[in-house]
């Protein structure tokens, strides 16, 4: 090196400045250009802002449209185009396309500067740590690439050891042919073929060379280690053979013709509305083997639950399952060592996260996953709830399908049943399977999807009760594989005290456990309505109820609601009640039922003014006209 290089390469920016060197100054931006360009995570160009009053670079009216090219890669062709240098990043790791940095030394001080010209204000903070941790990272190692003379010196020594011949006695032993595999990885992964490896193949951000062991796996090699390659399988056809049916396996299906071994399911319904406790429920009754839901049930293998809740803390899980088995008496002993609960507070359970502007399935998560399922022997995994376990946009389909798939992948390799317990979007009066919250690509990934819709005022009158509150139906929203005879499933809140509070009156905490529930029959239900009906005429004066009766048999009063002479018009009239209104409108209609069944008053057919013959309401003993 000559005595002027070498002074070259100590000076500083000011100093190349100051004496006018602008080859000096060149080498220092290019220096900073090839450092950024190694590390492969972003592409650097020298370039000219526009310039100020001054002559300085105008680095606030930069931007990519008004940036020129240097006069010669060799250095600026005078001082005022100098100052005006800059580095220009753009296609940086985890930003925008958009995203443009501009990056200029300061010729008084060489301090750098950077500011953002392109793109999402958002990934400024993201490009600044790129583009520093790159300038002042030391040079990252090259990868070995064989010369020429190694090349032909490979090709000699193949030919001089020529793979033995075959012997006919023995069987053939031939190697396997790599060829194919060379050529897919290389399309998949990059690089050149030389010979049996590929040479530059970059995997999962690795660079290498890639050959195969002894034993057919692909390896990547690189300075810093070696790892096995996943290679991507190739895609076949698979002839069928039809077999007798009895030797097909039969569906493992685990509890409530819902979950299923090896494969996902999907309960859908609204905050508040059941679905965390009617799992607590269900996974008490599948490790004891007791039908705790459905008491007319058989008794069942028990299983080995993992129930996971990611948003609830330990101990309120505890209370839960602790509640429900009090009030099924399940024992201590009746759930062994098969039950398994935790908390999304004391432990991770993010199975897709974001990692810059990319979202990644966790593989150490999904790895750990399996690990617990196959040391315990889990049966059933339920995950309360599934928003919880990812950090993708609800609505996008396409990421929706990733983490669906990769809790599809745990019940496939961990040889257990997978429940996801998922919200509703907002404004569903009757929740179906599509009402769940997001995309349909979770629904579409399950095998199972059950729906979860609270009793209906209407319905909780047809039921007798005083107040539908707290009863719920379970229904089967997707029917992949469930007999068409499942039907809804009827279920209602009990509240169980803990017992836990202090003080004899204090009964502690109160927490809603789900039962089963049946609708009554009709004859019970016509019964309690006949009860209410009566109740509503018990206390009418006996004269009053003659008056009713000679007004209804001297009037024309027909049995329909919708008729302008309504018997229950009469009736309103009566009792001081405004049948315009639907409650006393009901009441009225209840009246005269109560006294159609108390044998009082009957529907009769009677011929009107116009010869058509309709029904009328008309006192049992009154003669019609």
């Amino acid at each position: 090196m000559s005595s002027s290089a070498a002074q070259r390469k100590h000076a500083t920016l000011q100093e190349h400045f100051t004496a006018g060197d602008f080859d000096g100054i060149a080498s220092v931006y290019y220096g900073i250009y090839d450092r950024i360009l190694d590390w492969e995570r972003a592409n650097p160009n020298v370039v000219v802002a526009p310039a100020a009053e001054d002559g300085s670079g105008d680095w606030e009216r930069a931007d990519p449209t008004n940036l020129e090219q240097p006069s010669s890669d060799s250095g600026p062709a005078d001082m005022t185009e100098a100052r005006r240098w800059a580095i220009l990043v753009d296609n940086i790791d985890g930003c925008d396309a958009n995203t443009s940095m501009l990056l200029w030394l300061d010729p008084a001080t060489g301090h750098p500067s950077m500011a953002q010209i392109a793109g999402p204000e958002v990934d400024a903070e993201i490009a600044m740590r790129i583009i520093g941790r790159d300038i002042g990272a030391a040079p990252p190692p090259k990868e070995y690439k064989p010369s020429p003379l190694a090349e032909s010196l490979t090709r000699l020594a193949e030919k001089m050891n020529p793979p033995p011949a075959a012997n006919d006695n023995e069987p053939p032993t031939a190697r396997p042919d790599v060829k194919e595999r060379l050529i897919r990885l290389q399309k998949e992964h990059g690089g050149e073929i030389i010979g049996e490896s590929i040479f530059g193949a970059t995997i999962d951000s690795k660079t290498g060379r890639v050959s195969f062991g002894a034993d057919g796996v692909a390896i990547l090699h690189t300075l810093k280690g070696s790892w096995a390659v996943q290679e991507t399988p190739q895609l076949r056809a698979t002839p069928f053979a039809l077999r007798n049916s009895t030797a097909i396996p039969q569906r493992e299906w685990l509890h409530a013709l819902h979950y299923m071994r090896r494969y996902l399911s999907v309960t859908v319904g609204a905050g508040g509305g059941g679905k965390s406790a009617h799992a607590v429920s269900e996974a008490l009754a599948m490790v004891t083997g007791r039908p705790l839901l459905d008491p007319d049930g058989p008794l069942c293998r028990p299983l080995r639950v993992w129930y996971v809740n990611a948003e609830d803390p330990a101990d309120e899980i505890e209370r839960r399952f602790t509640a429900a088995a009090m009030h099924f008496n399940v024992t201590a002993e009746q759930i062994g060592d098969r039950l398994f609960t935790d908390s999304g507070r004391e432990q991770e359970f993010v199975i897709v996260r974001q990692e810059g502007r990319d979202f990644k399935v966790r593989e150490p998560m999904v790895d750990d996953m399996l690990s617990v399922i196959r040391e315990n022997a889990i049966d059933v995994v339920i995950v309360d709830p599934f928003v919880s376990t990812h950090e993708v946009p609800e609505n996008d389909n396409g990421l929706i399908q990733r983490v669906a798939k990769a809790w599809r992948r745990i019940a496939d390799e961990g040889n257990c049943s997978v429940e996801l317990i998922h919200h509703v979007t907002k404004g569903n009066l009757e929740i179906t399977a599509d009402s769940a919250r997001g995309g349909g690509a979770l629904k579409d990934a399950a095998r199972s999807v059950r729906t979860i819709n609270a009793m209906t005022k209407d319905e909780g009158e047809r039921a007798g009760l005083e107040d539908a509150c707290g009863y719920f139906r379970v229904d089967f929203g997707k029917v992949n594989m469930v007999p068409a005879s499942a039907g809804s499933k009827w279920r209602r809140f009990v509240s169980v005290p803990l017992n836990n509070g202090k003080g004899l009156t204090n009964r502690g905490d109160e927490i809603g456990v789900v039962e089963s529930w049946y609708w009554p029959s009709r004859d019970i239900v016509a019964k309690r309505a006949a009860e209410e009906r009566a109740s509503l005429v018990a206390d009418v004066p006996t004269e009053t109820l003659a008056g009713l009766k000679a007004r209804l048999g001297a009037g024309d009063f027909k049995a329909s609601d919708q008729a302008n002479n309504w018997a229950g018009q009469l009736v309103g009239e009566f009792f001081d009640l405004d049948v315009r209104d639907k409650d006393s409108k009901r009441q009225v209609k209840a009246m005269l039922a109560a006294w159609i069944d108390a044998g009082e008053l009957e529907i009769v057919q009677i011929q009107d003014s116009y010869r058509r013959v309709s029904p009328h309401i008309k006192p049992v003993a009154a003669l019609p006209k």
